[in-house]
């Protein structure tokens, strides 16, 4: 007569021990998936704005109106979506901005720039930024008289673009 015994005490051990190290890696791992996912969000987020400002800026020059896309500057980009993403705060200003959470935007009605507060401080570095990555909406122009900046009568107007303030980096990245 044949008895299925079942698992040895050997047997649970080495199993028990595959799991623990399974565990432990998956653990050790988590701040960088952590930073990972909260990197691919920000970027998603910005590539979505500078598409609807890309159609926004189309819709201009469709109707000659050059005027409409000089008004794009400094202006808060979050508008241009048909819908807002739910870790939007609105526009701030002073005292208001900094209560803002982290992984939360904002749109820096001071400044005029649009703020994504870093969730993740460890596995993310805004460089000089405080935690913070900074957008904002800027002319793109052929610099003629190449003083810096844009003057209407000699410059030609190409559109817009939602720059970064400031370089950023994201620490810690899979990739």
């Amino acid at each position: 007569m044949l008895r299925n015994k079942g698992f040895s005490l050997f047997e649970l051990v080495v199993v028990l021990t595959v799991i623990g190290v399974l565990i432990a890696l998956a653990i050790d791992r988590l701040p960088a998936w952590r930073g990972e996912a909260e990197r691919t969000a920000v970027e998603n987020i910005a590539g979505s704005l500078r598409s609807a400002l890309g159609m926004k800026v189309a819709s201009y020059l469709v109707q000659g109106d050059m005027a409409g896309i000089e008004a794009l500057v400094g202006s808060n980009p979050m508008t241009q979506l048909a819908e807002v993403p739910g870790n939007y705060a609105g526009a701030r200003s002073g005292a208001d901005a900094a209560a803002v959470e982290g992984g939360q935007w904002y749109f820096d009605a001071v400044a005029r720039q649009l703020v994504y507060r870093v969730r993740n401080t460890g596995a993310a570095a805004a460089q000089g930024m405080g935690g913070q990555v900074r957008f904002q909406v800027q002319l793109v122009f052929e610099d003629r008289n190449r003083n810096g900046r844009y003057e209407k009568a000699t410059d030609q107007l190409y559109g817009v673009r939602l720059a970064e303030v400031q370089s950023y980096a994201w620490a810690g990245s899979l990739l």
